[in-house]
């Protein structure tokens, strides 16, 4: 008799056992979702927006160096067209540029509003920078002089 009593423990002991495991699973599973439904999108967000950033100052800093070539290598085809037909300069005397505001367009494309600082300080300007992404890469899309 006082084996089956302890039988009946032990089943008692795993059916709670069982139970409280099941629950855990069910609870991590809601915040799993939870995490995966706010946080994720908004990491993959904060990740794109590093690659966009990277690939910009990249461009600015190849500028600022009159490495043309080096510039060249982050325009789309429509970057060049607009730099050959003379919408923007890629090397006339930079000095430095500031990040003024950023807005993420569409999922591939961000948009940065860019103050440049010539040399000598003679006539800074605000240029309108599109990036989009091409493949596993941003690209420098579109620059337009903003005024």
């Amino acid at each position: 008799m006082e084996n089956q009593v302890d039988k009946k423990g032990i089943i008692k002991a795993l059916f709670f056992a069982l139970l409280i495991a099941f629950l855990g699973i069910g609870i991590l599973g809601w915040q799993y979702r939870q995490i995966e439904k706010e946080q994720i999108p908004a990491l993959e967000e904060k990740i794109e927006k590093n690659l966009a950033e990277d690939v910009l100052e990249s461009f600015m800093q190849a500028r600022i160096e009159k490495d043309e070539i080096a510039a060249q290598r982050y325009l789309t085809e429509g970057g060049v067209e607009q730099h050959l037909s003379g919408e923007f300069s890629l090397i006339d005397g930079l000095e430095n540029y500031e990040i003024l505001q950023s807005e993420k367009l569409t999922d591939n494309n961000f948009r940065y509003i860019i103050k440049v600082y010539e040399e000598g300080g003679v006539s800074d300007f605000v240029e309108v920078i599109t990036l989009i992404k091409i493949l596993d890469r941003y690209y420098i899309d579109s620059v337009q002089i903003a005024g």
